[in-house]
């Protein structure tokens, strides 16, 4: 693969902690699923690309830095730092545990704070592998509508959606970028 890209974008991955962001940056990332994830400390990062199809244009190939930011609350403190200059974010939540879908909102809060403006989100219900699922479909997609975000289903585990996330989030930076060049 050639170094040269079209665009790159810092793009942070948050929610919290245990809901599947290390593991589905991982997935994407390098094409696998491990077991035994231990805790983000702080953050890890990841860098790949994507190819854009622009229909009928010249595809383009965009870089993602991806920031997978700790979920903890005892890491409240170092997250902001993470996210300033971020151009897009994924935020996870555990399908199977709902207090990660209630509090959403405060992550949307959190971040929003930190950078001060709107950016491209994509609403990740994560681990649908799982067969204790208790957060809806209907309610991930509701929560996303209200909020002018992309919903996406995924499991790091089997892959199933992992690739789309990234595609999407590509797609949704390139737009958002174009248009406020002209």
């Amino acid at each position: 693969m050639s170094s040269s890209y079209d665009y790159l974008f810092k793009i942070v991955v948050l929610g919290e902690g245990a809901v599947g962001k290390t593991a589905i940056v991982t997935r994407f990332s390098h094409g696998f699923f491990r077991t035994d994830y231990k805790t983000t400390i702080g953050s890890q990062f990841a860098v790949k690309n994507v190819a854009i199809n622009r229909h009928g244009e010249e595809d383009l190939t965009v870089k993602l830095q991806i920031w997978d930011v700790a979920g903890q609350s005892r890491f409240q403190i170092l997250r902001p730092m993470y996210y300033r200059g971020s151009s897009g974010g994924i935020l996870v939540f555990d399908v199977t545990r709902r207090r990660t879908f209630i509090v959403l909102e405060e992550w949307l809060d959190e971040l929003f704070k930190a950078i001060n403006k709107k950016i491209p989100i994509i609403l990740v219900a994560n681990k649908t592998d799982l067969p204790d699922r208790v957060v809806e479909p209907s309610e991930g997609r509701e929560f996303a509508d209200r909020h002018g975000m992309p919903y996406l289903e995924s499991s790091a585990k089997t892959g199933e959606g992992v690739v789309d996330i990234f595609q999407s989030l590509g797609e949704d930076l390139v737009k958002t970028r174009e248009k406020s060049t002209y």
